[in-house]
């Protein structure tokens, strides 16, 4: 069963590092998936997996201490919970989707982040910083995290001022509901590497612009993404978790 699945997982790598430019990075998102999939995929020679549940990073990073070495990146690209920053500041070596005042400074400073930037937004024409009642920033069905455009630059001030040389740049994720063009979404790429290139005026290292998934990253590459977050189109269709 392990041969096959690590035959499976080489030959959907290599069909994805053979389509990518050589300069891009490629982050694996194992959410669901199982701990032994990362260590296949470390031996196989990737270094930055991400998650999306605080629960499943902390899991999977301590049982494979010892079976995949040190230069393995974690990455968090979920919603941040105020309660498990504390769990982030240990277990997290990027966090992609820092999207509150209120969490810049309870974040070590040592983490590097990215500013998540909403997407939906912008495609839907409101650039506009409206929050709903709880201060997560979201477009008008709530259905995506992030910044509004309209305030980016600021935000993104304030990070800097936090962390330095380890703000890292912008995030994006692109809207997936029903109707959504691949023209609206490749101006949402638009839109974020713009900004990217407003934040690097102020915070020139600030050069990271993480887009782009298995349906979209080859948008998100042709408008800029610097780094891509790829789960299904490595790892197979992954079985929801309540």
């Amino acid at each position: 069963m392990m041969k096959a699945r690590r035959e499976e997982l080489a030959e959907n790598l290599k069909r994805i590092r053979d389509e990518i430019p050589k300069h891009l990075n490629l982050i694996v998102v194992t959410k669901t998936f199982p701990a032994s999939d990362i260590e296949i995929l470390y031996q196989l020679g990737e270094r930055d997996f991400a998650e999306n549940r605080v629960q499943e990073l902390v899991a999977k990073r301590d049982e494979l201490q010892g079976r995949v070495g040190s230069d393995a990146r974690w990455h968090y690209q979920g919603q941040i919970q105020s309660n498990k920053i504390s769990i982030l500041n240990r277990y997290a070596d990027v966090i992609h989707s820092l999207d509150q005042e209120r969490h810049i400074e309870k974040i070590d400073s040592s983490r590097h982040v990215l500013l998540q930037i909403n997407l939906d937004k912008v495609i839907n024409g409101d650039e506009s910083g409206e929050e709903d009642t709880t201060g997560q920033k979201r477009d008008a069905d709530g259905r995506r995290a992030g910044v509004a455009l309209a305030d980016s630059e600021d935000f993104a001030r304030k990070v800097f001022a936090r962390f330095g040389e380890n703000f890292e740049g912008v995030m994006g994720v692109s809207p997936h509901h029903l109707g959504v063009t691949s023209e609206e979404k490749r101006q949402g790429f638009i839109r974020l590497r713009e900004m990217s290139e407003q934040i690097r005026a102020f915070a020139p290292r600030a050069r990271w612009i993480s887009a782009g998934m298995s349906d979209d990253y080859k948008i998100a590459i042709a408008e800029g993404a610097t780094h891509i977050r790829l789960g299904s189109s490595i790892l197979g269709l992954r079985t929801p978790k309540n």
